[in-house]
């Protein structure tokens, strides 16, 4: 490889990272104040949790190896054991990545103040109703903050995070229909995208979480998901 290309390279590589973590958050803006009375004390129990750390990295490179590097895989394989072993520790470690996870995080409210939630994995941790829900919530947050995963409960959002998305943030999507909802659209963007060698799959019983991934891919991604009970469908 000569000069110029690697020099096209690393700067294709600053320029994606500069863009994907350019905005975090200032907190001389943030007013830190959470609806939660009593957070769970307790951590949740691993015992239950019939997926492996190593399962988790699998589905880390199934999602993400056409994006990130092996170091990178590892690291966000660590942070989602972390949110899983200790979520409170977790918001206090990677404060930045969890505030961002909160939908609208920096946007005020009709007071011109921006209030968020100051630990979102231990409040999540705290109104779940046992363990497998909490799992599937944080390594969904994890995995949007990488834009690997989306969770979207209209159409408008759903096209917004199909733009987010690493395997679909440069492809153009059709626009809103009345009738649209996010399984529909969902149906429509993988008309658009099947001949990528790519495919969207959604939650199913009545969730919103999706992700997009290799065709290829696909069936490794749903039978490691199934071991916390979540299951993934076409939409």
């Amino acid at each position: 490889m000569n000069m110029k290309r690697i020099l096209l390279l690393l700067i294709a590589i600053i320029g994606f990272n500069v863009n994907g973590w350019s905005q975090d958050p200032d907190y001389t803006e943030l007013i830190f104040k959470s609806k939660i009375r009593d957070y769970k004390k307790q951590k949740p129990s691993l015992e239950k949790l019939k997926l492996s750390k190593d399962d988790v990295k699998q589905i880390v490179i199934l999602l993400g190896n056409s994006f990130y590097d092996e170091n990178q895989i590892e690291d966000i394989t660590e942070k989602i054991w972390l949110a899983f072993n200790d979520p409170k520790k977790f918001d206090y470690v990677y404060k930045d990545l969890a505030v961002r996870t909160i939908p609208n995080w920096n946007k005020k409210n009709f007071r011109d103040q921006i209030v968020v939630e100051p630990n979102p994995f231990l409040a999540e941790w705290t109104l779940a109703n046992e363990e497998i829900p909490y799992f599937q919530t944080a390594i969904r947050m994890v995995l949007s903050y990488y834009k690997l995963m989306a969770y979207s409960e209209d159409a408008k959002n759903t096209k917004k995070n199909l733009r987010k998305l690493l395997y679909t943030r440069k492809m153009k999507f059709r626009a809103i229909a009345s009738s649209d909802w996010t399984n529909y659209y969902l149906q429509s963007a993988n008309n658009s995208i099947k001949n990528k060698g790519i495919v969207a799959l959604i939650a199913a019983n009545g969730q919103y979480d999706f992700f997009v991934c290799s065709i290829d891919k696909k069936e490794k991604l749903k039978t490691l998901f199934k071991k916390i009970n979540w299951e993934f469908v076409l939409p």
